[in-house]
């Protein structure tokens, strides 16, 4: 060991460059003699700082190897009292055991990495046997799943497939599961480009272990292009898809890599969606190809398609890391048929024979039907796979009444939850259906069933003598947003044991999970709903015409095409500069021909409602059914709707459909009474999905000249959905088109801002609002609705 004096002379010269060098100077400096000018003596001292200074500068390398130096001699003049055996120190034998593990580890590695270097795509592979092995995912540990697989030969021709399986072959092969619908054939069925579970493989993931796909062709052939689709149920779930694959043919390697994490989404080119593989560069071949590949040209996607894409379910969320395989399902997937299908009680003859003639009436437009029993069999949920449930019910009379139900008329089978043990105080019972109680998300007025597929639930309403009846009015079940995927999504209906529903049944709207407006759903008995029908086009002219959509004209991003759905949200996130009020003058909505949706009053709503929501504020006529009136391009406030702009809350306008609507085309007026109160950034969201963010215009105050009290037209802003060339034509000049624009950003750290916005007047706008000093508005009704 070194004594003390030892280790500060050792620390001495220890000392960095820097140090080293001053110290030099200073000697330099002391051994400089005091024979100067006397001129010169009152800048003495800045002469030798400027003179040591200079010669610091110019001796950096000199000092720096004398440092050097310093450390060389002690190093060899202390190596004899330094030990440099391991024996008896701990910490250094464990560190030295450590380095010589990391290199072993190092060298082991080495040829692998170089195997995968040198690995070389093969050209124009020959073989019958395909092997696709998974060796990881994009991050998650539990499943792993691929949305489609497209094998091309060096002729152009997709390759005839006789036998696909897979090891793990699907999620049922765990104990949980037993029908879920994504199975490996799915891979085969052309459908790829899509969110819908039912074309889709999912396969239980277990680390180190084989995760493999066999395909069988026909005949050999010469492979030219292998397009791998990888799992796009959602954002999320994304990240089940295959990420580390190798591809064999005839148990040679033809491929070995990584294949791109899908989007999530429904729009982009083919990369965005998984990898193209090529295995030629001929063009002849890839010309071939091209002619037989769908997905080559436009990257767009059949009409059929979108009708079944299904919105993506939103994935559990826990703050414990746990080690249990999370539970999955196919949530929405099964078609309307596969569930009447698999119904023992409905009776398919029934359809054809209907009710008698003495039994149905027609009175206006209204089909009435009469009789005295009525049975409701709800055959399926929004998800939940253990319970069933609705908020309220009412039978509709012919002139829209609710026709008395007393609980004495009602039966149900299951009754309620009281049938499980555990349940028996449970309040969610029958004779909540009929409490009137129904925009509520309070359960204790809602009614809730053990719910079993492929089994009936049974309610039966026995009305003792023979009534008119037009339909039902439903209140799905409405606890809380996660809760909603309890309520019934389909139910058929028998009178007097004749059946009055379609062989599909109604499609029983799910649940808002908020009270923000009245969801009540209207079903009537003798209007199916039309199912949402796509323009049919050849896909060729599809993708021509989509091409010229997208160079006239210019949206924001690429909308979803033809979105379909019951409720369509409008959220306005801000206004053009007024912090207290928002509004728009009024809105039109287009079917998916092109042709304008008549809509009523009970289709539009709000959230805040309307200014009447304040307390000074009682009988303003700015009201959501405004928006609907016909009258947008006007300057008279009786034929706008406004709405307060409150804190913690986002402004929403709705419009609710009973049966899911496709829509080509949205027209927006802004608000034009006060132009700053107008919307200014916004998104729409159908069925809770985000189809679209886009900015509205604020309308332009302009002088009124010799006319000041005629309107002038005030131009409306489009949102297109649709690539009908003459409806793009013609609404080229109203598109919302890009807008260009900087954003202003403060910086804080811990509550205290370390970067200031540019503008100042950013800072305050940003600051909640003080509502005490919101300015008081007011339109009411002067009895009239003649243009000013």
């Amino acid at each position: 060991m070194l004594d003390e004096s030892q280790t500060q002379g050792t620390r001495s010269q220890l000392k960095t460059p820097d140090i080293v060098a001053d110290e030099h100077e200073e000697v330099k400096w002391r051994q400089r003699g005091p024979s100067v000018d006397l001129e010169e003596e009152d800048h003495l001292p800045m002469k030798q700082i400027e003179s040591a200074r200079s010669k610091w500068r110019h001796g950096v390398e000199e000092n720096l190897e004398e440092s050097w130096n310093s450390l060389n001699m002690f190093n060899k003049s202390h190596r004899g009292r330094i030990s440099v055996e391991f024996e008896g120190d701990v910490l250094d034998a464990y560190l030295q055991q450590e380095k010589r593990r990391l290199s072993e580890t190092t060298i082991q590695e080495e040829p692998e990495e170089v195997e995968d270097e040198d690995f070389i795509i093969p050209e124009l592979p020959y073989g019958k046997a395909m092997v696709i092995n998974i060796k990881t995912t994009w991050g998650d540990r539990h499943y792993v799943g691929l949305n489609g697989i497209e094998v091309f030969t060096s002729t152009g021709e997709p390759v005839a497939v006789t036998k696909i399986w897979a090891h793990p072959s699907d999620i049922n092969v765990l104990a949980e599961y037993g029908k879920d619908p994504r199975v490996v054939t799915n891979l085969m069925d052309g459908i790829n480009r899509t969110r819908d579970d039912i074309h889709m493989w999912l396969s239980p993931f277990t680390k180190g272990e084989e995760h493999s796909i066999y395909i069988t062709f026909e005949k050999p052939c010469q492979i030219a292009m292998i397009r791998v689709w990888n799992y796009n149920k959602s954002r999320i779930h994304s990240y089940r898809g295959a990420k580390d694959v190798e591809i064999t043919l005839d148990d040679n390697f033809i491929f070995r890599g990584e294949i791109a994490r899908a989007c999530g989404g429904v729009m982009g080119g083919t990369e965005a969606f998984g990898d193209t593989i090529l295995f030629t560069m001929d063009e002849d071949i890839l010309e071939a190809v091209s002619r037989y590949d769908e997905a080559y040209e436009g990257d767009t996607f059949s009409g059929d398609e979108w009708e079944e894409d299904v919105p993506f379910e939103r994935p559990k969320t826990a703050d414990e890391e746990t080690q249990d395989r999370p539970f999955t399902s196919a949530v929405g997937t099964r078609s309307d048929k596969q569930a009447l299908h698999d119904q023992p009680n409905v009776n398919p003859t029934h359809h054809d024979t209907g009710l008698e003639r003495s039994h149905i009436s027609v009175e206006g437009d209204a089909v009435v039907y009469s009789g005295q029993c009525l049975e409701l069999n709800f055959t399926a949920t929004w998800g939940d796979v253990h319970y069933l449930g609705l908020t309220g019910m009412e039978v509709v009379g012919r002139d829209g009444e609710s026709l008395p139900v007393t609980l004495s008329m009602v039966d149900a089978l299951p009754r309620d939850l009281h049938v499980l043990p555990g349940y028996e105080r449970d309040d969610r019972t029958l004779d909540k259906l009929f409490d009137g109680i129904n925009v509520t998300m309070s359960d204790e007025h809602m009614w809730l069933i053990p719910f079993t597929e492929d089994e009936d639930h049974m309610l039966t309403i026995n009305f003792n003598t023979p009534v008119s009846m037009v339909g039902l009015r439903l209140w799905n079940y409405n606890k809380s947003s996660d809760d909603t995927y309890r309520g019934a999504k389909i139910v058929h209906a028998v009178l007097d044991g004749k059946v009055v529903s379609p062989p599909e049944g109604y499609l029983i709207r799910k649940g808002p999970g908020n009270c923000y407006f009245d969801f009540a759903q209207e079903i009537p008995f003798a209007q199916v709903a039309p199912k949402a029908v796509m323009p049919s086009r050849p896909v060729g002219e599809a993708v021509r015409q989509s091409q010229i959509f997208g160079e006239e004209p210019s949206q924001e991003y690429e909308a979803v095409r033809m979105p379909c759905g019951f409720i369509y949200q409008l959220h306005l996130l801000s206004t053009w500069g007024d912090p207290y009020y928002v509004g728009l003058n009024g809105l039109e909505f287009y079917d998916a021909a092109g042709n304008k949706i008549d809509l009523m009053e009970n289709n539009i709503s709000a959230y805040p409602d309307s200014v009447n929501v304040l307390e000074s504020v009682s009988s303003d006529v700015r009201t959501p059914d405004k928006l609907i009136d016909g009258w947008n391009d006007t300057q008279d406030g009786r034929h706008m709707w406004l709405a307060p702009v409150l804190p913690s809350i986002l402004n929403r306008v709705y419009v609710i459909f009973d049966h899911p609507m496709t829509v080509s085309m949205i027209k927006l007026w802004n608000y034009s009474k006060t132009s700053n109160r107008g919307v200014k950034d916004f998104a729409l969201l159908v069925d809770d999905l985000l189809v679209y963010n886009g900015t509205l215009g604020p309308v332009q105050q302009v002088a009124r000249g010799i006319l000041p009290t005629c309107d002038l037209p005030q131009p409306y802003h489009t949102i297109l959905f649709t690539d009908d060339r003459e409806i793009a034509k013609r609404e080229r000049h109203t598109v919302i088109v890009k807008q260009t624009g900087g954003q202003d950003v403060q910086l804080t750290n811990d509550q205290r801002v370390v970067g200031q916005y540019t503008d100042p007047k950013q800072a305050h706008s940003k600051k909640p609002v003080n509502q005490a000093l919101r300015p008081t508005t007011s339109v009411p009704d002067k009895g009239g609705n003649r243009r000013r």
